[in-house]
């Protein structure tokens, strides 16, 4: 089950990612090169595209509620600020007033080179979503054939073109080189190859932030304050997949340091446990595909072995005396002040369901 809240956005948009057919069914184009949540200066695009034929960006809304003024605005501020691009607007339903302003909005704002859709969801699609969001975390990637059943997942409510069909654009869709050399690249290319063996973790389909001056990949884990680290190499000649928790999740740590035999045994026989890192550490091969399998290997491991406990709920069993475990669980149930706590890490889990279950809440008062 998704225990740590509403992800059906994150699922629905994955989905689109995995099929881009459904987007050009709908569209009447080809859309290539799918993020999700990619950032653009400040502001976080939900879904980019390209439209590889005209070389035009694709930016897609998606709105899981019944369109209304919040989300109106913003493909209002959307169509002012990107010049040259498409802007699709995903929403379970439209009614008649946002539909009109919105047309008699752009009647006024002419964009030579802007297109505007707005399309809408399949009547059952929200309950699909959250038959998905209630399964095990690692369960929802074999079971999105769930959505395929809807026919057709998305209508055109709004077509609005302004591009001509001729038009050439300035964007480079050319899939860009892999360049070794480059730490940021390496981290791309080990991200697309953790993708491609793991794909029911849902965290390695979205984007990462790249810093040429980093070498480690980091992933959330699942849960706010524990999170993945991996590098190919890193500053101590080291390729590693590790799993981190902040001090505010020690006795998370403490509780698998408890099973360390069990894991060790389950997981790799390397893997170690230090300062609040439980990871395996080894050299990294000549060839970098060589390495990115290694380290896919090791992860799939530590996702399969630590998952059920992080994302399943799964007790971790306790290998100590029985007053020792009393003392232990006064410890993990009683809060204790902390001076100077360490914060979180934010992860991809903590912040999007901490943004769908607020913007729920506002569209809904």
């Amino acid at each position: 089950m998704s225990k740590n809240g509403s992800i059906k956005e994150s699922i629905f948009s994955i989905y689109l990612k995995l099929r881009p057919h459904i987007l050009q069914d709908t569209l009447g184009f080809r859309v290539d090169n799918i993020t999700l949540e990619h950032r653009i200066a400040y502001n976080n695009i939900d879904i980019r595209g390209a439209d590889s034929q005209r070389r035009i960006p694709v930016f897609i809304e998606v709105q899981l509620m019944k369109a209304n003024k919040k989300y109106l605005n913003r493909i209002k501020e959307m169509v002012e600020k990107y010049n040259e691009s498409v802007i699709v607007w995903i929403a379970r339903a439209f009614d008649k007033k946002v539909m009109n302003e919105l047309r008699d909005w752009l009647s006024l704002h002419h964009k030579k080179f802007v297109d505007v859709y707005a399309l809408s969801l399949h009547k059952d699609t929200t309950s699909v979503l959250e038959r998905l969001n209630e399964m095990h975390n690692l369960d929802i990637y074999e079971n999105l054939h769930l959505l395929a059943e809807l026919n057709p997942l998305l209508t055109v409510e709004l077509e609005h073109k302004q591009i001509h069909s001729q038009h050439c654009g300035q964007m480079n869709t050319n899939p860009p080189t892999i360049d070794y050399n480059r730490p940021e690249d390496v981290k791309r290319a080990l991200l697309r190859k953790l993708r491609t063996r793991i794909p029911y973790f849902l965290n390695f389909h979205y984007d990462k932030k790249t810093n040429q001056n980093d070498r480690i990949l980091t992933i959330g884990a699942g849960k706010s304050g524990i999170i993945y680290r991996c590098s190919a190499k890193d500053v101590r000649n080291l390729a590693f997949v590790e799993m981190y928790f902040d001090i505010a999740e020690k006795d998370w740590y403490e509780s698998f340091k408890g099973i360390e035999r069990e894991l060790v045994a389950t997981i790799h026989k390397d893997l170690c446990f230090r300062k609040r890192r439980i990871g395996v550490y080894f050299k990294p091969e000549e060839d970098y595909e060589q390495t990115f399998e290694k380290i896919a290997e090791v992860f799939k491991k530590m996702i399969d072995g630590f998952s059920p406990y992080i994302l399943g709920g799964k007790e971790i069993g306790m290998s100590v005396s029985v007053e020792d475990q009393e003392e232990y669980i006064m410890k993990k149930f009683v809060q204790v002040p902390i001076e100077l706590p360490e914060q979180p890490f934010p992860t991809e889990d903590s912040y999007r369901i901490q943004m769908e279950e607020l913007s729920e809440l506002l569209l809904t008062k």
